[in-house]
């Protein structure tokens, strides 16, 4: 198959929320499409992704739920055998089921899946029946990917990529005002799903170490999930009222980077973490666990230092330790940062991404037609 025309591309999305992932799918498919090939996204009904795309006026197709009844399952295989794609993209777990069963015995050159998190993969053999490679957001998800059993040579990583004109928008004043703060107040944030894996409790845990330091301080958390009201009642158990916030999901998480002196990541297990993408881009200092493939993003292979400082997961005495290094040294923690901007602007843009995800399906399609031939 000749690889060098305009393709088209079918991107799979079955989740409700707008969270990371989903946000990928929407930079890949602008991306695309910006450099001329047809993406469509195929998207839950009422989805946050789906009204995204509408407020954005770029083309989807919605099903309803995660696309396993019967009448999704019909309306994903007419859309695919219509829209003839040479790419079908599972851009989460549950798509690569739905889309693959929808899809059987239907001609489609290339199928591939996304692979956001760390977690162990649970269906190696449903992966290697339904898709053809997977994209890897780190390097740590694609050794999870083989040691499951899944082949090198079907692995490609792929860093997320961010809007980098949207992360350097922010306004330190204006993210401070919202929040009520004035600038010389120590100001922690944390933004990401309100789940076990993203680590909020140990930030928690870690508090009291951090106040004696700085009584001041004032901890921030942006964003949405299902640990909502757990983590409320706790901050009340803990007494911790005065000084951490639950901010909910936020559309000006750009002001909040500039506004703060440190973004925590005190994930046990992440895929990659694109905010800390961000906060480099915001030129806001990080402290961040050394799990998963956080390290790919804090440790470049073209700095001889990381651009923020690396802790040991699930311990909160290393990660007020590291949160009081950054906030008594702010100048030596800002130059970090800085140093991590020129690495991010060159390796985790959306045009890099989109450059990378495009030179894989270039790939698998140039194999596929090798072995058809």
């Amino acid at each position: 198959m000749e690889t060098s025309r305009p393709l088209r591309i079918a991107v799979v999305s079955t989740q409700k929320q707008l969270h990371g992932g989903e946000r990928q799918a929407l930079l890949l498919a602008e991306g695309l499409r910006a450099v001329g090939h047809d993406c469509r996204i195929l998207v839950r009904q009422g989805s946050g992704l789906a009204s995204e795309l509408r407020r954005r006026g770029l083309p989807m197709e919605t099903f309803l739920g995660r696309g396993r009844n019967p009448f999704s399952l019909w309306k994903l295989r007419r859309f695919i055998s219509e829209f003839r794609p040479d790419v079908l993209h599972y851009n989460d777990s549950h798509a690569i089921t739905s889309a693959g069963i929808a899809t059987s015995g239907l001609v489609v050159p290339c199928r591939i899946a996304a692979r956001r998190v760390d977690f162990p993969l649970r269906s190696p053999g449903r992966v290697r029946h339904f898709a053809d490679g997977v994209i890897c957001v780190s390097t740590a998800t694609a050794e999870r990917c083989q040691a499951a059993g899944l082949a090198a040579n079907q692995l490609f990583v792929v860093h997320d990529g961010i809007d980098q004109d949207l992360a350097a928008s922010g306004n330190r004043e204006k993210g401070r005002a919202a929040l009520g703060l004035s600038d010389s107040v120590p100001m922690i944030l944390v933004v990401g799903k309100l789940t076990d894996c993203k680590g909020h409790s140990y930030l928690l845990d870690a508090l009291p170490k951090i106040r004696q330091a700085f009584p001041s301080v004032r901890t921030f958390f942006a964003g949405d999930g299902h640990l909502e009201a757990e983590l409320r009642t706790e901050i009340q158990r803990r007494q911790l009222d005065a000084c951490v916030t639950m901010l909910g999901f936020r559309t000006d998480v750009p002001d909040l980077m500039a506004a703060a002196d440190v973004l925590a990541v005190p994930s046990h297990t992440e895929g990659l973490c694109s905010s800390i993408i961000d906060a480099l881009i915001a030129e806001c200092p990080v402290v961040a666990t050394n799990c998963g493939g956080i390290p790919d993003v804090l440790t470049p292979a073209e700095l001889d230092q990381p651009c923020g400082v690396l802790v040991k997961a699930r311990d909160a005495n290393a990660l007020a330790d590291g949160i009081i290094q950054t906030l008594a040294d702010q100048p030596a923690a800002i130059q970090r940062a800085r140093a991590g901007r020129q690495v991010a602007e060159r390796n985790f843009t959306k045009q890099k991404m989109v450059e990378r995800t495009l030179a894989v399906y270039q790939q698998l399609l140039g194999t596929q037609a090798r072995r058809a031939a």
